[in-house]
């Protein structure tokens, strides 16, 4: 293993940039969280992944995920050897998930991730209304007549 302190500048950004590719799926940080107390089954793990509780007086609307986006995000960590998964020998032929190695010493990365997000909210509230603008303006800003005829 190569010591962060023996690769040059542009070592490092081009390792930084193959990691931020590597973490693409928007919901990579999720999967990784639920994943982090043990095996789940597909059903399990989505419906984990949709309990998500807004707290009282939050903005924010609740994240929901896709059955289909869920499979593309796991797919994609199982390909980069995030994520090991087994089929059920069995009736009703489920399937269960589990972290490598690999992305569990990259769970003990994400805590501290959410940890800033608490801390500067603020910058996060800010984002999503600039998301939330943009949104509104590719959308024609949601006050179009209806055509008479």
């Amino acid at each position: 293993m190569t010591r962060i302190d023996d690769l040059s500048g542009p070592d490092r950004r081009i390792l930084l940039h193959d990691l931020r590719r590597t973490l693409g799926p928007g919901w990579l940080p999720d999967v990784l969280v639920a994943l982090s107390g043990g095996p789940l089954a597909y059903t399990g793990l989505l419906r984990t992944l949709r309990s998500y509780e807004v707290p009282r007086g939050r903005r924010w609307p609740q994240p929901v995920i896709q059955e289909a986006v869920l499979t593309r995000t796991l797919r994609w960590m199982q390909r980069r050897g995030l994520v090991e998964r087994e089929r059920e020998p069995a009736f009703p032929f489920g399937t269960v998930y589990w972290l490598s190695p690999a992305a569990k010493e990259l769970t003990d990365l994400v805590a501290p991730m959410a940890q800033w997000a608490a801390a500067h909210e603020d910058l996060l509230e800010e984002d999503r209304r600039a998301w939330a603008e943009r949104r509104r303006r590719k959308n024609g800003g949601g006050n179009r007549r209806p055509r008479s005829g």
